[in-house]
This record gives structure tokens, sequence and C-alpha cells, in this order.
């Protein structure tokens, strides 16, 4: 699939930027448009599939992403499936959100990261190389 650039904007949406498969692994990458976001799916039988984000965290099965995990649950953009997905924003301090531009430069804060397309792939195939040592290790 092609990769669609991140575009900023102040309102709310949901566009595919990119979607592969590393490894075995679907990840994707959707544009909200205030900031992206990341999924990576958990095939069945996985051991962190049905497992609550902070319960991954809570077991110590530690998953360094930008920000950190903060969804998981069968659904991809309000689509059911059979498969669990794990998934991180990039709307954190220190991370551009598109509504920023109507905000006076003063209120701002300096240095604000606009996330390509391309850094998310690079943290997602991170991301689904600590999902396969996590399954190795507890095999």
């Amino acid at each position: 699939m092609e990769i669609k650039p991140m575009i900023y904007q102040k309102d709310r949406k949901i566009e595919l930027l990119h979607k592969d498969n590393y490894k075995g692994y679907n990840y994707y990458i959707l544009n909200l448009g205030t900031h992206p976001t990341a999924y990576v799916e958990i095939p069945k039988g996985h051991l962190l599939h049905g497992m609550d984000y902070n319960e991954i965290y809570d077991k110590g099965y530690g998953i360094d992403v930008h920000g950190g995990l903060t969804y998981s649950d069968n659904e991809l953009m309000m689509i059911p499936s059979e498969n669990w997905f794990i998934e991180w924003d990039y709307a954190h301090c220190y991370d551009y959100a598109g509504y920023y531009d109507a905000i006076k430069d003063s209120v701002l804060i300096e240095g604000t990261k606009r996330w390509t397309t391309e850094e998310i792939i690079k943290e997602c195939k991170s991301a689904i190389d600590q999902i396969i040592s996590i399954e190795k290790e507890n095999k």
C-alpha cells in the first residue's frame, strides 16, 4: 500500500495513511486529523491477545512506543475483528496537534513534533520486534 503523508488539521477524521505486514504482523497508521495513531494486530493464540494494555504493562511486558500503549480492543476503525489490536498515539506533550494553528503562539510549547508516516512505520516495526521477543521469551 502507498504511504500517505500525515497532514494535520484542526478537525477530527479517520484516514488510513498506511497498512502493511512486518514479520507476519499487520500494522496500521491512521490520521485522526488532529494527530496520528498506530495499531498492531495481535493474532489469536498470541500471549497478548485479549490483554488490556494496562495489563500488558502490569505483567511486565513493556512495549516501548511513543507515549506508551493507549488502547487495546478487538476493533480497528470501529470494525470488529477476531484479532486484537494494541494502539498508541502521537498526541502527547511536545507532539503537534492540528488545532495548534488556531491557538496563539504564546500558548504553544516550543519544539512540538510533527510526526511523519515514515517515522511511525519505524516505530510500528520496533513494536512488532518487541512483541515477537515477548512471545519467544514466554513459550
